[in-house]
């Protein structure tokens, strides 16, 4: 079979996601996270600053580019997944997202599984127990490491691609507790994907997808076990807090990270199949490294200084409303308001009560967050929103604000029952 027809074949796979009901449970649980966040915004700030739909269809779009890349690049490095080791990572994840949601991601299932396997490949022959725990051990003593690694590593490629062009769009405004108790400005960047992936797998017969010559360029003992491509949605998710930082240089840093270890991961894979200590290596690196990365970037931001605060003169803007009057004259996060018809301001109050000394037009004298005053004017209609559609850094009056932390279901479900506050998942991948 020619390149040409096998990648015929593994996009015909790619394509019967369409008709697997996970991928639609999946479009539905991602659908539901942008409707969630979509009401946090609505108690915070009284108004919608996002769209639902828009959101949903952007993540729909780059989804789909992110599965037909993430096929592609399991097809050329040749990863054959086995459905048993598939099943062990997603009870595992879900295992362990149990206590802490951010470690449903592959990285900390695949690692531990790789772990334990080469673990029990060290150890003396096990053949005693009931048979349900023999099938286990077998399983995992089977467990095709490589390419699971393999697997984590193309993932995590795809999200830091998806996160450089995607993350840092529509970010959700928030006020959370600074160091010293004081509540500062800052952005959640929160995005989900469904992946629709073609993946070979291994049919246990004789027969299935014939393969060039050259494929694959890892190592794989299964190819005479048969072939073949079948359907495999998957959901990426993306959540981090910006508030030493922009948001698009806080995805942009993300992006960097998650591009550097997903090659690393990649290259171990490659090695580990060939030369097999380098899987003792490979497994550790997965899950270590990917949270070495995540305490990298919390300590970062912690150590960083905030920037969206209340400043000594004028009034900060966090973010302004999409299709509103500010969004129109080109203000921008970051800016500070010094005076508006004339005025200084220095609080909500004064802003809006400047606003109201010309009801029908507003003029704005601006600093840009590099120092460069500015000015900016708009008329102003009827139902136009009270502040020209400027969501203001937060002063000592505001009182909603979330706290920025990843927790268990079993923590959040309780502070949903007793009225607790709300909690905002911190960076993860």
């Amino acid at each position: 079979m020619t390149e040409l027809s096998i990648f015929i074949t593994v996009f015909s796979g790619l394509a019967k996601v369409v008709a697997h009901p996970l991928f639609y449970v999946a479009l539905l649980l991602v659908l539901m996270q942008y409707v969630r966040q979509n009401g946090m915004e609505r108690r915070m700030f009284g108004v919608r600053c996002t769209s639902v739909t828009d959101q949903f269809l952007r993540s729909l779009l780059f989804g789909i580019g992110g599965g037909v890349l993430a096929t592609l690049l399991l097809s050329v490095v040749g990863v054959v997944l086995s459905p048993v080791d598939l099943i062990y990572v997603w009870v595992v994840a879900l295992v362990l997202a149990l206590l802490n949601v951010r470690y449903v991601c592959f990285a900390y299932a695949g690692g531990l599984l790789s772990v334990v396997s080469l673990i029990l490949q060290a150890l003396p022959v096990f053949s005693g127990g009931p048979a349900w725990l023999y099938n286990i051990y077998q399983d995992l003593l089977g467990l095709q490491i490589p390419a699971l690694m393999a697997l984590v590593a193309v993932l995590h490629l795809v999200e830091a691609l998806l996160v450089r062009f995607h993350g840092a769009q529509a970010p959700l405004p928030v006020f959370v507790e600074g160091k010293r108790g004081r509540l500062i400005g800052g952005f959640i960047l929160q995005k989900f994907w469904v992946i629709p992936m073609g993946a070979f797998v291994v049919t246990g017969t004789g027969t299935g997808v014939a393969v060039p010559d050259w494929w694959p360029l890892m190592s794989l003992g299964a190819l005479g076990a048969g072939l073949m491509v079948v359907p495999v949605p998957a959901i990426l998710g993306f959540s981090g807090a910006a508030l030493t930082k922009t948001p698009q240089k806080t995805a942009r840093r993300t992006s960097n990270y998650l591009l550097g270890y997903s090659v690393i991961l990649l290259g171990l894979s490659i090695g580990g199949s060939y030369f097999t200590p380098l899987l003792w290596l490979t497994a550790l690196f997965c899950t270590i490294a990917h949270e070495l990365l995540i305490l990298w970037e919390v300590r970062e931001e912690q150590s960083g200084q905030p920037l969206y605060v209340r400043p000594l003169q004028g009034l900060k803007i966090l973010s302004v409303l999409p299709k509103s009057p500010a969004e129109e004259i080109g203000l921008m996060s970051g800016e500070t308001i010094v005076k508006v018809n004339g005025m200084k301001v220095s609080s909500p109050y004064e802003l809006h009560f400047a606003i109201n000394q010309n009801p029908a037009y507003a003029k704005l004298e601006l600093l840009t967050p590099e120092g460069e005053p500015r000015f900016a004017a708009t008329p102003i209609y009827m139902g136009d929103h009270h502040q020209l559609g400027i969501i203001l850094v937060p002063d000592d009056q505001a009182r909603q604000y979330v706290r920025l932390g990843s927790i268990s279901p079993w923590r959040w479900l309780w502070g949903r029952l007793v009225g607790g506050g709300k909690q905002a998942p911190s960076s993860y991948h």
